[in-house]
């Protein structure tokens, strides 16, 4: 009886759970994941039970098969299982610009090949050329489709175009902008700009550094001591210009004076105009100074005029094809001068010094270039080159292109010289008040000391003399 008892009470104690499963759906469609409580003596889920619930709801894509048989075989409580999962859409790339161009970096200088700093030299501008491409579009690339766990297609992201900007001194053909002026590519505030003078707005210095420019330049003030200036256009300068060196694919003009302190140097393919010249070295087309040349060299391809201020030339020597006119020349402390017209004599010498060059130039071409086809003809056997052998190559073919860009322009200047040698044109040398005595005129044949103190008066070289001359 008592045991009877005892087992009516256990039965009592059975409980029956039935298994519980709990289905999460993400938002985006993309992931299914179940919670799986196992009950106790209730009923049981099976894997067809938990297919038959997926395909109810509708679910078709990515079943993990092998997941839920693994749930249902071990039975342990399971929770934020993934169980499904689609096949997400891959992102395309967004359209995108090109820049054919870098940012130039701000630095304090460029290192030299012996390792020191060149704080001159800063290289900030990025030059472009007539007809360079500055930018590119790319259109975006398009991304793969997805699918969702109920076999629906998902899109991807939508892509970003890309649009050209407008750039002023360019123009745009099919997906490029070309240059349309030589000019400077600046960028601002993501803006990007082709600008055909380079301006500096205030002295020339080391916040700036050498300029080595594909168009004009315009400097607000002052050239400090020691600066290069290159630039295939213009280079206008509004103060004073310290001992530096000028190159211009144009004209100069320099609004103040050029102070070269024996050091610097003017080269101009066009005119040059300047307040004053002092200690320096210039070469141009036509120079016309305001007040005063001083104990300089200057040359000119056609004329010089120091005619609308005081108008003094004194020391140094100048020279001109064609005229150089100036209100006085010389001084009374019987200053050395040298006028030269016509170029004769001082062009053959130079015609004789650049051939001279130009052999040397040939036969040091000749030696480099035999040194580069024995190594070339080494790498062509499998030979590797030592690094010593590398640098040495590097640097022949460096100091060729040198010698090869030097030969060019003694060719180039030996044959306008030619072609100023046959010129028949007649020259001259104007005074407007007075040439002192101790001054040295000289023509293509002949050379005049002026003895005395002359007013008003006119040079020319007459059957070979050097005359003075009625107008």
């Amino acid at each position: 009886m008592e045991d009877n008892k005892a087992k009516n009470n256990e039965d009592k104690l059975e409980i029956e759970v039935d298994d519980e499963i709990e289905l999460k759906l993400s938002q985006d469609k993309m992931q299914l994941k179940i919670d799986f409580s196992p009950g106790q003596n209730g009923e049981k889920i099976s894997l067809e039970s938990i297919q038959e619930l997926l395909a109810e709801k509708g679910i078709k894509y990515g079943i993990k098969e092998e997941t839920i048989k693994e749930i249902v075989k071990r039975r342990d409580p399971v929770l934020d299982k993934l169980i499904a999962e689609g096949k997400k859409p891959i992102k395309g790339e967004d359209g995108k610009l090109i820049y054919h161009f870098q940012e130039k970096e701000k630095k304090a200088g460029i290192k030299r090949e012996d390792g020191s700093i060149n704080y001159f030299s800063r290289d900030l501008i990025n030059n472009v050329r007539v007809g360079e491409k500055i930018i590119t579009k790319i259109d975006p690339v398009p991304g793969e489709k997805g699918i969702n766990i109920f076999a629906e297609e998902v899109d991807p992201p939508p892509l970003k175009e890309a649009k050209l900007p407008k750039i002023k001194n360019t123009v745009k053909k099919e997906q490029s902008i070309y240059a349309a002026k030589d000019g400077q590519v600046v960028v601002n505030k993501q803006k990007v700009k082709l600008r055909p003078i380079f301006q500096v707005n205030g002295d020339l210095d080391l916040e700036t550094g050498n300029i080595d420019f594909v168009g004009s330049v315009k400097i607000n003030g002052n050239v400090k001591a020691g600066f290069v200036i290159k630039a295939d256009g213009d280079v206008e300068i509004a103060g004073n210009v310290g001992a530096s060196n000028i190159e211009a694919g144009a004209n100069v003009l320099i609004k103040k004076g050029f102070i070269g302190r024996n050091k610097g140097k003017i080269k101009a393919e066009g005119d040059l105009k300047a307040g004053f010249i002092e200690n320096a070295e210039v070469k141009a087309n036509n120079v016309t100074v305001y007040k005063s040349i001083m104990h300089s060299q200057v040359r000119a391809k056609d004329s010089v005029e120091v005619t609308a201020g005081k108008g003094v030339i004194v020391g140094g020597k100048v020279t001109a094809r064609n005229k150089i006119e100036a209100n006085i020349i010389g001084s009374n402390l019987a200053t050395k001068t040298k006028i030269v017209i016509g170029l004769g004599s001082e062009m053959k010498n130079t015609l004789s010094e650049n051939e001279k060059e130009l052999a040397k130039l040939s036969e040091n071409l000749e030696k480099i270039a035999k040194s580069l086809n024995i190594l070339k003809e080494a790498v062509e056997k499998g030979v590797e080159l030592s690094p010593q052998k590398i640098e040495l190559f590097k640097k022949l073919n460096k100091t060729k292109l040198e010698m090869e860009k030097r030969k060019n322009e003694l060719q180039k200047e030996n044959k306008e010289l030619k072609a100023e040698l046959k010129s028949s044109q007649k020259s001259i040398i104007k005074v407007n008040q007075i040439i002192y005595p101790g001054v040295q005129l000289l023509s293509k044949r002949d050379k005049m000391i002026i003895s005395n103190k002359t007013s008003s008066s006119v040079f020319s070289e007459v059957n070979k003399e050097l005359r003075q001359i009625v107008e």
